[in-house]
């Protein structure tokens, strides 16, 4: 089992990471600026395991995604599972648990209990890492490079960077109409010609307006929490990050958030195409075993 550093008492604060100054011109931060993250939370969460058939499982194999390791409003500090688990890493920060259960019996039911630390802060951290290339360009469902999203992009741009992040903000608040929960990601495009979509089109399409606009964004999953709680698979949201000021900045267009309430926000997933974990496509979990079924309690 994995073992991390504690929360002590009910702060967790961090001091100098590195010597930063802030250039206007790059967007980057190389000034010596105090890295805090002075909210302490409590994140717990759940699977069941299961194997439906009559016959043993000789390796049952289960992914799941931890909170991301660190994040310009969030440190992970200790984790916890009730099972032996290799956690896995990536470039971006994500983290995931990796599980395996040798000779499962027919019918068994294993129950996977995660719970996580954090540090938060209300504040935008300036952290050394800064945008990656792929922040900048088209992908999957996020289709910056097409000509409907490019006018737009266009039409919403100021000289100012912050000013145009608003604007396109307050388009996306006003024209898109949420539309209830979709399992599958329909994209920006479908979000522009459609004007509607869930939590994950209102992000998609601000992310892909802001690349069009010269402007780093990224997709995040996760969950909102104003308090340590027990998370809930219907509570999973999707959310964006830009980066100004030569931080990540939250955005949650769908929720008209903007900068705001930032301590609330947990980042279980950086959505980058080029992720090379394990969990592939998955949003939250994985697994692998004929006759096997997993359930988020």
């Amino acid at each position: 089992m994995a073992a991390g550093v504690g929360l002590a008492g009910a702060a967790l604060c961090f001091a100098l990471v590195g010597t930063f100054v802030f250039d206007q011109d790059t967007d980057t931060v190389t000034l010596p600026v105090p890295v805090e993250y002075v909210i302490a939370k409590q994140v717990q969460y759940s699977f069941a395991l299961q194997n439906k058939t009559n016959r043993v499982i000789p390796k049952a194999e289960f992914w799941a995604y931890a909170p991301v390791k660190q994040t310009a409003t969030q440190l992970h500090a200790r984790l916890d599972c009730n099972h032996p688990y290799q956690l896995i890493g990536d470039n971006s920060g994500n983290q995931v648990l990796h599980l395996t259960f040798d000779n499962l019996t027919p019918y068994a039911t294993r129950l996977i209990t995660v719970r996580a630390d954090l540090g938060l802060s209300q504040k935008s951290n300036p952290l050394p890492q800064a945008p990656l290339p792929w922040d900048l360009k088209a992908e999957k469902h996020i289709e910056s490079d097409h000509p409907a999203i490019r006018r737009l992009a266009a039409q919403l741009k100021s000289p100012d960077r912050f000013e145009t992040v608003e604007r396109i903000f307050s388009w996306v608040v006003q024209h898109i109409a949420y539309s209830g929960y979709a399992r599958d990601n329909r994209g920006a495009l479908y979000a522009l010609e459609y004007k509607k979509g869930d939590c994950t089109e209102y992000m998609s399409l601000f992310v892909a307006l802001c690349r069009a606009s010269g402007i780093s964004a990224r997709g995040i999953g996760g969950y909102i929490c104003p308090e340590s709680t027990q998370l809930k698979p219907g509570a999973y949201h999707n959310w964006a990050e830009f980066y100004h000021n030569g931080a990540w900045q939250i955005a949650d267009p769908q929720n008209n958030v903007l900068m705001q309430n930032q301590a609330d926000y947990i980042a279980m997933r950086i959505i980058r195409a080029h992720e090379d974990n394990p969990m592939g496509s998955f949003n939250r979990f994985r697994v692998k075993g004929e006759g096997l079924k997993v359930k988020m309690n």
